[in-house]
């Protein structure tokens, strides 16, 4: 990931698994607009913590083509809405920009360790050509468990010469959140 901190609200367990699932497979509105808050709580942290200036712009990193139609929905991008929503109450002007596109096929990272994830995603992302978003920008994720799509797309916005300010997530494994 670079330079960039890792912000996030809450270490991985049973209890957030079970809500980032039915967040994600079942299309819970509740657990839906609760990963949202947390990214955006973390959000707020980095710009307090920072002094970065506003405005925010935020890059997701994509599910697959096969998940989005076996859901019947684009779950990052749902909650990277709500996000700039919550941002909105907060007085914090915020816009959600899906640069970053799956450029080849990948296997489900569910059953894979460390490395063969990172294997896996090796060049599996790329950056539209587009307007590049103005603003600090932010990649997130509702999860990092390894850290491999969060370094993937990082090195997908590199290529394309967009620096991110910050990774954010709503929870992580084995790491320690600045959010207390």
């Amino acid at each position: 990931m670079g330079e960039s901190k890792l912000y996030f609200v809450a270490n991985y367990n049973p209890q957030s698994a079970r809500i980032i699932l039915a967040a994600k497979e079942d299309g819970n509105v509740f657990c839906i607009n609760l990963l949202a808050r947390c990214i955006a709580r973390s959000i707020i942290f980095a710009l307090s913590e920072s002094f970065i200036a506003q405005p925010v712009a935020i890059i997701t990193i994509p599910s697959s083509p096969a998940a989005i139609r076996r859901r019947g929905r684009d779950h990052i991008s749902q909650v990277a809405k709500q996000v700039v929503k919550n941002l909105a109450v907060e007085n914090i002007p915020a816009t959600y920009s899906p640069v970053i596109y799956l450029s080849k096929n990948i296997k489900d990272q569910s059953k894979l360790n460390s490395r063969q994830r990172t294997q896996n995603l090796s060049g599996a992302f790329s950056v539209k050509n587009c307007e590049i978003p103005s603003g600090d920008l932010f990649l997130i994720d509702d999860l990092v468990t390894t850290g491999a799509s969060i370094q993937e797309g990082a090195r997908a916005l590199a290529n394309a010469k967009i620096g991110i300010t910050a990774v954010i997530t709503a929870c992580a494994v084995g790491r320690n959140s600045l959010i207390r």
